[in-house]
């Protein structure tokens, strides 16, 4: 079943019907989202996945202009504990990025998902980059009662929430070493390759996390856990995010002007 709302300059379309999500222009999404700083790392992404491998896929699409502007595409999991998402690609234009539209996104996918089924309680990705890290965590921090995992700069950790993580693990990547104490999972780096963040705002405790527990290749499992938190709580706080409105105003343009620039920077947002 698909759907679209429009709100906010934007038309956000969700799709989890295969025969619906081949139907899209997957080189049209590729040269919309595509900038100097992101051509490389996106085609090479896209030459690698088909949209239609996903059981989710989301669009923010430029209701002036028709310019796609964010895409995310997810999975669904199943571990002893339940099902979860596992957030697979979050991608969005360079004038987007110091906006709320990947957490709008997020949030419009669980509520789609909650419309069809169980609402998702836990959400994963596998990533390298503290600018994805820190971009979950503040989702997380939007749920009340919802938590991250792991957490920088705790003494001990939550025996619960380490469990969860290591159960998702052991299903996204059976073959390799998850270090239970700090949610990282060794020489992962290419069984992920989406995670292309970069983002301002980053705190440096996340920065020393990764620093200090990931060698080369290897990703921390970060983990969502919104299983204590009341489902009114989540729908309430989630269609609150999906009215949400821009931390800048909306650019119509292919091209941003300078003074926009200016304000959210030229390095891309690609988080996985």
């Amino acid at each position: 079943m698909d759907h679209v709302i429009a709100s906010a300059g934007l038309r956000l379309t969700y799709l989890r019907d295969p025969s619906s999500i081949a139907k899209l222009d997957a080189q049209k999404i590729l040269d919309d989202l595509c900038e100097p700083e992101t051509h490389y790392a996106l085609c090479a992404w896209f030459a690698r996945v088909s949209l239609v491998g996903f059981d989710h896929v989301v669009l923010a699409t430029d209701r002036e202009t028709g310019r796609h502007v964010a895409m995310l595409a997810a999975n669904d999991g199943d571990i002893p504990s339940g099902p979860y998402l596992d957030l697979r690609a979050a991608l969005v234009v360079d004038a987007m990025r110091a906006t709320k539209l990947i957490h709008r996104l997020i949030a419009y996918t669980i509520s789609r998902i909650s419309c069809l089924g169980p609402m998702p309680r836990v959400i994963a990705t596998q990533t390298s980059i503290p600018a994805c890290y820190s971009l979950l965590s503040l989702f997380a921090e939007m749920i009340p009662g919802a938590s991250v995992f792991p957490e920088p700069g705790v003494a001990a950790i939550d025996i619960r929430r380490a469990g969860l993580a290591r159960q998702i693990a052991k299903h996204c990547v059976p073959h390799l070493e998850y270090e239970v104490a700090t949610g990282t999972i060794k020489g992962a780096r290419l069984t992920n390759p989406t995670c292309f963040a970069r983002s301002i705002g980053v705190e440096s405790p996340v920065y020393a996390m990764f620093d200090h527990n990931l060698g080369s290749g290897d990703q921390i499992m970060v983990v969502i856990d919104m299983r204590g938190c009341d489902e009114e709580v989540i729908n309430t706080e989630t269609r609150s995010m999906i009215r949400s409105r821009w931390k800048f105003p909306f650019l119509t343009m292919p091209h941003t002007s300078s003074a926009a620039e200016a304000k959210v920077g030229r390095k891309p947002t690609l988080t996985a």
